[in-house]
């Protein structure tokens, strides 16, 4: 699987997650001329279109699908491999058991506008996906080119849709606005602490250290220097010659 395209595939799948709330496991809604494309270029569905969109999903169909590509072999007996194809998905209700109508009025009525059960629609009907297209909203179509399966790129409507969209704010993200508008009010409204200005630095730890006086070389330690006094001798008076 090429990797550009799966990341391509999960971008378009996160486009329509964010703002239209599909969200896997997603339901692909296959119909009888997907499966017969399939058949031809020898597709395996169940293999295929999970790795291609690389999330896990649920391949369903409906009854009146099953039922007019059964109505159809009567016609086409190359349908019928089709016909196996489409018959062993599991079947969503559609509300036409009693009264089967097109398989393709069946996928409309299931879609509505807002595609409320969130399909991702496997077809190869190109009427079935102008209408899509003009009516419908938030509704990814999955096709076949050749043997590559294809996720379509959202729509202009579903473009302007999203961008309206992202300018409104939800509920939730309304009352969150509030709490937070609320919560830095309520802050700026207290009165502001007093910053305390530095103290000075404790004097006594500021006190210089006394510096030890080294002795001094030669003298030891204990022993005081010897003082030398000078004595100042006298001299005797000269004795005189008596007689004279």
């Amino acid at each position: 699987m090429n990797t550009n395209r799966l990341k391509k595939a999960q971008r378009i799948l996160d486009f329509f997650h964010n703002n239209f709330g599909l969200h896997p496991p997603y339901n692909v809604l296959v119909d009888g001329t997907f499966c017969r494309t399939a058949l031809e270029e020898k597709l395996q569905i169940k293999e295929q279109i999970p790795k291609y969109l690389g999330a896990q999903l649920k391949l369903v169909t409906t009854q009146c699908i099953i039922m007019e590509v059964e109505k159809l072999i009567k016609i086409n007996s190359n349908l019928y491999g089709a016909w196996l194809v489409v018959k062993q998905f599991p079947v969503h209700k559609c509300g036409h058991a009693k009264n089967p109508i097109p398989a393709s009025s069946c996928i409309k009525s299931l879609l509505k506008k807002r595609n409320p059960a969130k399909y991702i629609v496997a077809s190869q009907d190109d009427d079935l996906c102008q209408y899509i297209h003009r009516r419908v909203v938030g509704a990814p179509i999955l096709y076949l080119h050749y043997k590559t399966p294809t996720l379509e790129k959202p729509t202009e409507k579903c473009l302007v849709v999203a961008s309206k969209k992202s300018k409104t704010l939800t509920v939730f993200e309304e009352n969150t606005l509030k709490s937070l508008k609320r919560k830095y009010i309520e802050d700026d409204q207290q009165p502001r602490k007093k910053r305390k200005k530095p103290k000075n630095p404790n004097s006594l730890s500021c006190k210089k250290s006394k510096k030890v006086k080294l002795p001094q070389q030669g003298i030891k330690e204990g022993k005081r220097k010897r003082k030398r006094h000078r004595t100042k001798k006298i001299s005797k008076p000269s004795s005189t010659i008596s007689g004279e």
